[in-house]
């Protein structure tokens, strides 16, 4: 595979290393505790988190992130609830059903949209099917980075609570 050119820009090379290393932690905090509901947005600093986690344990758990895509742990940086994931399914799904709704409409045997509703929901399914491993592989190759070798663990802050809801600031120092 040919070297990916989003590495050779600082800003995006660094967001896609601290979103890798948000995945890993957030695997390691829900595989403590399956019932945890967890949202983490990953930026230039490092990451934030919203959910009830502890400070001391998010710290402990982005330690041990580090640690093991350090190791070449590298499938951690890849998370089946990411935004990427979501983004790419919703696309996918709408431009399937957009595309059969308009090509329906067409031609000397046009449909109304009712009628074209049944093939656009089988090809909003389908769409899917090929969105699950597509958003797979756009995580692995775009939107995040295993590759964190030297990035240490900055200074772990709870800021506030937003609705009730804690908010941790992740900070992420890369060499």
């Amino acid at each position: 595979m040919t070297a990916n050119p989003l590495e050779n820009v600082p800003i995006v090379s660094i967001v896609r290393r601290n979103h890798g290393i948000e995945h890993a932690t957030v695997s390691l905090l829900t595989a403590r505790r399956a019932d945890r509901r967890i949202v983490a947005r990953s930026n230039t600093r490092g990451f934030i988190i919203f959910g009830e986690i502890e400070t001391q344990e998010l710290e402990l758990a982005t330690k041990e992130a580090l640690r093991r895509l350090q190791a070449g742990d590298a499938h951690m940086a890849v998370h089946p609830n990411c935004g990427t994931n979501f983004v790419t399914s919703g696309m996918l799904a709408g431009l399937a059903a957009w595309a059969v709704t308009v090509l329906s409409t067409q031609g000397e045997r046009k449909r109304s949209a009712w009628e074209a509703l049944p093939t656009a929901f089988t090809a909003a399914t389908l769409a899917l099917f090929v969105a699950q491993p597509l958003g797979h592989t756009l995580q692995e190759f775009v939107t995040t980075s295993a590759q964190v070798q030297g990035v240490r663990l900055g200074q772990v802050t709870r800021r506030a609570d937003l609705g009730g809801v804690p908010v941790h600031l992740v900070e992420l120092i890369h060499p």
